[in-house]
């Protein structure tokens, strides 16, 4: 009954496993880049739109309940594409113009672009499998995404001032995707602890959903379960 949800759930988890390696990886060694060239960023977008792909695919094994939570999270994600776009927008038509000293406000609107890229793909995580867990799923989410909306302002504060050195490393053809993100280097290795907290929530997530000991295990017992007569 479960099959998609399960699946969807892990990978999620292998995600953030591989998000949460690879940040205590740079926190403990003290890079000053990010691992595999920058590219560790982007594990984030892809694996949050394969889950919610399991989940869109699985949408007909939902009960109500997950179909709305389904629904939501599908919107978050979708306004973190929209930021992602408002984010890569001023690079994009600065880098076309060929401008080199963009407006103060274009560098608040880049930097709140990305803090908020950050902070709804959590927000997603979150709306996924809020109603799945259990104590301790609930304590490690919340803990998990309050640090990861804290690093994510940050973020976008740190990235603000830096409009200008990205444009131009992008006009350059720059390969070096770590260079342009080398000032949310440490920001973003503190994220690991967010990501291994939302592991430990999605393990208690997939037990739970295993076991049938949530909304959607309870409504498929109750769909398979005899029906009185009359």
């Amino acid at each position: 009954m479960t099959v998609n949800l399960r699946l969807s759930l892990t990978v999620f988890k292998i995600g953030f496993a591989a998000e949460s390696a690879g940040g205590f990886v740079a926190l403990v060694s003290g890079s000053t880049k990010l691992p595999f060239g920058g590219a560790l960023l982007l594990l984030n977008p892809v694996f949050a739109a394969i889950g919610i792909l399991f989940l869109w695919i699985g949408r007909h094994e939902w009960n109500e309940l997950h179909r709305t939570r389904v629904g939501h999270a599908n919107l978050a994600f979708a306004a973190s594409l929209v930021a992602t776009a408002l984010a890569a927008a001023p690079i994009g038509i600065l880098s076309l113009v060929g401008n080199p000293n963009p407006p103060s406000w274009l560098g608040i609107e880049f930097g709140a672009a990305i803090a908020l890229v950050f902070a709804v793909t959590f927000v997603t995580y979150a709306l996924v499998a809020a109603h799945l867990v259990g104590r301790l799923g609930e304590v490690a989410m919340g803990l998990g995404l309050g640090w990861a909306v804290l690093l994510s302002s940050l973020i976008g504060v740190a990235l603000a001032p830096d409009l200008q050195p990205i444009v131009h490393s992008v006009a350059a053809r720059s390969p070096a995707v770590a260079s342009i993100f080398q000032p949310i280097t440490l920001l973003d290795a503190l994220l690991a602890f967010s990501y291994l907290a939302f592991f430990v929530a999605f393990v208690d997530a997939h037990y739970r959903v295993a076991k049938r000991l949530t909304p959607e295990g309870e409504a498929a017992v109750l769909s398979t379960a005899p029906q009185p007569p009359g």
